[in-house]
């Protein structure tokens, strides 16, 4: 078998092709194998072929991008929602708190109204004034379950045995009456006299009150407590 040349023509005609000559004489073709043929690409299926491998980088690079995006996204969504929870919460506590600091300044308020009315009733008691006194009742109001109005003359005797003497209550706890809106008080009173003769006496026990609300102030519709008498 004979040496097969691939070399070019010095002539620079071409390549020629590989022949095999058989034992017979004929002169046959070469089969050269196709990783070592020269695979000729056009110019434009070149460039075609770079712009191709250029987007699909480009592809490439973007989509981990696009990933982180849209875990972004997700995660800010998940942000504002525990943003606004949070917020809802924050205004549900505060609403409740300004709610619970509404009505315990209300108690506080209105334990100080109670407060500043028995003051003006023990200072009304300890002036003798009988009128004076009177104006804190309503006209339909009850003494120890008797009208207010029957114990009148006794108040007037007991003011006139009285030279001087001190008046305080205690407040000690009050209700709201549903069915009525009155007020009911509890307390202890104290009291300390000294007569014309020149003798001192004191006496204490439980008072309670109901009261209707009068402006500002209140009326005493009910007065209940330990009997007191200077007789």
């Amino acid at each position: 078998m004979l040496c097969i040349s691939l070399g070019r023509h010095s002539t620079g005609q071409g390549r020629r092709k590989a022949k095999r000559i058989n034992p017979s004489g004929n002169k046959m073709p070469v089969l050269v194998p196709l990783n070592q043929r020269n695979v000729l690409i056009n110019p434009k299926m070149k460039n075609i072929i770079k712009v191709l491998l250029v987007f699909l980088i480009l592809i490439g690079c973007a989509s981990p991008y696009r990933k982180a995006d849209s875990d972004g996204g997700s995660s800010d969504t998940q942000k504002d929602h525990l943003k606004d929870t949070s917020k809802k919460h924050i205004e549900t506590n505060t609403g409740e708190n300004i709610k619970a600091g509404s009505h315990k300044q209300n108690i506080l308020d209105q334990a100080g109204r109670l407060r500043s009315f028995l003051f003006l009733y023990c200072r009304a008691y300890e002036s003798k004034d009988l009128d004076k006194f009177s104006a804190f009742f309503t006209p339909d109001a009850t003494e120890n379950n008797r009208a207010f109005h029957e114990f009148l003359p006794r108040y007037r005797r007991n003011f006139e045995k009285i030279e001087t003497f001190t008046y305080r209550i205690d407040l000690d706890s009050y209700t709201l009456d549903n069915d009525t809106s009155n007020i009911k008080v509890k307390g202890n009173y104290f009291i300390q006299y000294l007569l014309n003769d020149g003798t001192w006496k004191e006496n204490n026990g439980i008072i309670s009150m109901e009261l209707i609300e009068n402006g500002d102030s209140y009326l005493v519709k009910r007065l209940n407590y330990s009997y007191l008498s200077l007789e």
